[in-house]
């Protein structure tokens, strides 16, 4: 699986950063895909393998406590469109939305069941809105 990762920092800590990457080797587990620098400063972006958690930690370690990492799973959106289209054909030709719920899923059931939730949202704001006129 593919991953990115965000990796921001302090403006005061640029130089500790800058000092522990030129030192820094990515452990055996991670391959790197491609790696940038934002220019306008202080953050990094990171595309890489890991073959597991522990790939993952070794990497992180001499950077914790410097930066902050953000972390997402990621896919080229030709694959995943694809990967969509296969998924949608199998659920019957139901569409992507249908076919990313899952099989048997009905997009109006979901629709349904926000609505419901919004007015039980509305519901319980106007009812706390109340509770607090009639104490103060």
């Amino acid at each position: 699986m593919l991953l990115m990762d965000i990796v921001t920092w302090e403006p005061k800590d640029s130089e500790k950063v800058k000092n522990c990457y030129m030192n820094y080797e990515y452990p055996k587990g991670l391959k790197v895909i491609d790696e940038w620098v934002d220019l306008t400063g202080y953050r990094m972006f990171l595309i890489y393998e890991a073959d597991g958690e522990k790939a993952y930690a070794a990497a992180n370690l001499p950077f914790i406590g410097l930066c902050r990492f953000e972390t997402f799973p990621v896919m080229k959106a030709e694959k995943y469109m694809q990967m969509a289209q296969e998924l949608a054909e199998k659920s019957g030709g139901k569409g992507v939305e249908a076919a990313a719920l899952g099989e048997g899923a009905a997009v109006e059931e979901i629709l349904t069941q926000i609505e419901n939730l919004e007015k039980r949202i509305y519901r319980l704001e106007h009812h706390s809105f109340i509770q607090q006129e009639d104490t103060t």
